[in-house]
């Protein structure tokens, strides 16, 4: 059952007597993060700190040209300066060491399978503006740059192609060995659209944009790398997201064993929101110096050199949207075509396309469904994972569909939308994609968002007063609520089953799915306090405090008698990690399930010692008694007995296995080729813009949402992330973007003109809760890390819609972002 909880309330800071109460809990309080002490006063350590004694540091030549020949690299001058240690081309690393790998490895053409490689430095060709070519080590960073400006490299150019429409015509390929520039594509149908379409009352027809954006992290990627010559092995500190999942782009292109390529991440990363999963290239380039010199390697991305070739942009799409919808406002039927332009090498390619299949109707009941896209490769960038993984734009196009549909049945869009909405009865509700959503009342949550934007009608923004004076000054307010679904708790399993023949994965057993769980390892210390191992990295998301939470409340002690640190990715099994909304659901499983695992053993333990059955001792408030006497040993005095056992007791590890595999609801989606996401996190929006019609300028008055992630662990910790996923949101809808010349050259590679939203223009954001717990997961709780970013800029470009309706523009929010350019054009062609 849904509860409201207010967000006006003071956080619940617990104290040490708060504690000693027995029915006190610590989750689902807004315990402050135990991460932000060390951050706000300094004390945290990044990988920019990290600078090991006799280090040297690598700088890069990069492509000034978007696509061209690489004629001759002269390196002597280079070589010749006094301070320059090494200096490695293609022609170096080719000798010795492997291309680095790619999402789509081969591509099949008319004379056969083509492999699609990509090596840490380009050899050949110049593929993307930024495109490393050469890589420079000397004693400081700024003798390796003026080292670097000594390389002189003849480029003989080639005519680019920036534009994923046009590449598809392959007038210009990116790799001529492959022969084209569409390197993959796919249609699904589900249900039968083709009746469907030919017997609805209206079909309805929108073209939509997404362009590129990106996470623009804090702290850029950063490496260092120590060759260790005695064990022929590396130690590489980085700021690499998933790194026990993605070490293998690092170990295998060195062409060295795992466990001979220890990858640590540290505690604090300057955000990352999946942009630093593809910096495998920093980390063997140093690494491969490192070797070559016997000395650590650095290397820090600057600013320009991460937004002009840092392979962290978003989403690229083009879509074409169809909605069948009868005179009722039924919607009937959904066709999705997109042209994803994934820039010169294709990272996540078909992961991060079908993830929109795990939410492809939204919040709609829709049965029969296309969903089609081609893969285009450019003379950019390449993409990569970022936040919402391709969700947000399908949820924009989607949403702008439904805007359409319901001016052509002449409904209200609110009530359009309220019409088809899944129902509460219908949970757990299973997609035409075989995903399911798990809980939730959409309808409710409508009709909150609803109330709210009608109590601004009376006196408020919305006043109809207040609107009509705004429109003389030239200046449109309006709002359009839409209800909104955010994927959680992605598996590995259908990551790697995209490559495989569809018809062999038709009969396949239930027995045959494969997910990666989460690890967490518990120890209990001499002094009585409790150490816990995580194997996921951290990107700022709270994971420490998360785990010290619930830690304490299934072993009945303090948060501040446990200390939670990370595992590299040796010690640490291979795991998912902190992506795709994941850890809220699978941390908290691992955590409770270690927790049990660990007060087991301390029964165990003290029976033992006391020499009775296991009946006869409990645990509580933190040391086990016996149940006949008044004898009882604290958690210190167990770690005490543990001490000499050979196999130690007070030492557990856990592994939490993905919830849908505990589920026969998702059977057909784990058999077939089809993401599960086993938690679906939902919400509503209504953010009132204000368009001013002379300039094209977009101000967000104000930001409505009511927001559902089950059951909340840590409040605090909710509300920022939804309040920071919101802040992209509105930089990507308004402000954001990756522009290219049609030459390829990046027209942002500056913060002058990659636009980042900020005080000054994030709104005030007004939220409110519901708990609608998760039957699948352990503690009712849902993934929460993409909301925001993957429904803001849908929200906002419905509610432009909305605002310029009486001027009867043709979609004027029809790409993203909405700058004040396009709305300006968009309001001179009404005129006209």
């Amino acid at each position: 059952m849904s509860t409201q909880q207010p967000t006006d309330a003071e956080p619940n800071v617990e104290t040490d007597a708060d504690a000693e109460s027995e029915s006190e809990s610590f989750t689902g309080t807004g315990l402050p993060r135990v991460e932000d002490h060390r951050i706000l006063t300094g004390e945290a350590e990044y990988i920019h700190d990290v600078t090991p004694e006799s280090c040297l540091h690598m700088a890069l030549v990069r492509s000034m040209h978007a696509h061209a020949e690489i004629v001759d690299i002269d390196t002597s001058e280079a070589e010749d300066h006094p301070e320059c240690e090494l200096v490695l081309t293609a022609e170096d690393i080719k000798e010795q060491y492997n291309p680095m790998p790619t999402g789509i490895p081969e591509v099949e053409t008319d004379d056969g399978v083509e492999p699609l490689e990509e090596w840490s430095l380009a050899g050949d060709v110049a593929r993307f503006v930024g495109e490393p070519v050469a890589a420079v080590f000397a004693t400081n960073r700024y003798v390796a740059e003026d080292a670097a400006d000594l390389i002189d490299v003849e480029y003989d150019t080639k005519e680019a192609v920036a534009d994923g429409m046009a590449a598809r015509e392959d007038e210009v390929v990116v790799h001529e060995s492959v022969g084209t520039n569409v390197i993959d594509g796919e249609r699904i149908e589900f249900g039968d659209p083709e009746t469907t379409f030919e017997e609805a009352d209206h079909v309805v027809e929108g073209e939509y944009s997404w362009g590129r954006i990106s996470g623009v992290p804090l702290e850029t990627a950063g490496v260092v790398a120590t060759y260790d010559d005695e064990t022929d092995s590396f130690d590489i500190d980085c700021n690499i997201q998933l790194h026990t999942l993605v070490d293998d782009t690092i170990y295998e292109t060195l062409g060295y064993d795992a466990d001979d390529v220890r990858v640590n991440v540290p505690a604090d990363v300057g955000g990352s929101y999946g942009t630093k999963i593809a910096i495998h290239r920093y980390c063997c380039l140093a690494a491969m110096a490192s070797k070559e010199l016997d000395r650590p390697i650095k290397f820090v991305e600057d600013r320009i050199e991460n937004l002009q070739g840092g392979d962290m942009h978003c989403s690229d799409r083009e879509y074409r949207m169809r909605m069948a919808v009868d005179d009722d406002g039924t919607m009937c039927g959904l066709d999705v075509w997109f042209v994803d332009d994934f820039g010169a090498f294709p990272r996540y390619p078909v992961n991060q396309v079908l993830k929109p299949l795990s939410v492809v109707t939204n919040s709609y009941a829709i049965d029969d469904v296309v969903y089609e896209y081609e893969l285009a490769l450019t003379n950019k960038t390449s993409q990569t994972a970022y936040r919402g993984f391709g969700v947000d734009p399908h949820i924009y196009a989607l949403e702008m569909i439904v805007d359409e549909a319901a001016r052509e049945v002449g409904m209200d869009p609110t009530e359009f939308r309220r019409r088809n909405l899944i129902e509460p009865d219908q949970m757990p509700y299973t997609l035409p994609s075989k995903n399911i959503y798990d809980s939730g009342d959409y309808p409710a949550t409508l009709e909150r968002i609803q109330e709210i934007i009608d109590d601004e009608r009376d006196g408020g923004l919305l006043d109809p007063e207040v609107v009509g004076a705004k429109r003389e000054e030239g200046k449109y307010r309006g709002v359009q609520p839409s209800v909104i679904i955010e994927p959680g708790v992605s598996g590995s399993d259908w990551t790697d089953r995209q490559r495989s023949d569809r018809e062999e994965l038709e009969g396949r057993s239930r027995e045959e799915v494969a997910e990666l769980p989460e690890h967490l390892r518990a120890e209990l210390r001499a002094d009585g306090t409790v150490r816990a191992s995580l194997a996921t990295d951290s990107s700022g998301q709270g994971h420490q405090t998360l785990v010290s939470q619930l830690l304490a409340d299934e072993l009945e002690i303090l948060p501040s008698d446990i200390e939670v640190d990370y595992l590299d990715s040796v010690d640490a099994p291979t795991e998912y990690g902190s992506a795709a909304s994941r850890m809220a659901v699978m941390l908290s499983g691992a955590t409770v399930g270690v927790a049990e695992r660990l007060l087991e053993n301390a029964e165990e333990l003290a029976a033992d010692h006391w020499g009775v059955s296991s009946d006869g001792v409990q645990y509580r408030d933190g040391s086990v008694e016996r149940v006949d006497g008044d004898d009882s040993l604290s958690l210190a005095d167990l770690a005490d007995i543990d001490a000499d056992r050979d196999e130690r007791l007070t030492q557990v590890s856990y592994n939490y296995d993905h919830p849908a595999t505990d589920h026969e609801e998702f059977d057909e989606a784990f058999r077939r080729k089809f993401p599960v996401y086993p938690t679906a996190a939902f919400g509503a929006n209504a953010p009132i813009v204000e368009v001013d019609v002379e300039t094209g300028e977009v101000d967000i008055l104000k930001f409505y949402t009511v927001r559902d992630c089950g059951t909340m662990l840590n409040p605090m910790i909710v509300e920022g992330q939804a309040h920071g996923g919101i802040a992209q949101g509105v930089g990507a809808a308004l402000l954001e973007e990756f522009g290219y010349e049609d030459d390829g050259q990046p027209q942002a590679i500056t913060l002058f003109d990659y636009l980042l939203p900020s005080i000054e223009n994030v709104p005030e954001i007004e939220m409110e809760h519901t708990v609608t717990p998760s039957p699948y997961t352990e503690t009712g709780a849902k993934g929460v890390g993409e909301g925001g970013m993957i429904d803001a800029p849908a929200s906002i470009a419905t509610s432009i819609n909305a605002a310029l309706d009486p001027l009867e523009i043709d979609e004027p929010a029809d790409r993203i972002p909405v700058a004040p350019d396009h709305l300006r054009k968009k309001v001179r062609d009404a005129d006209q």
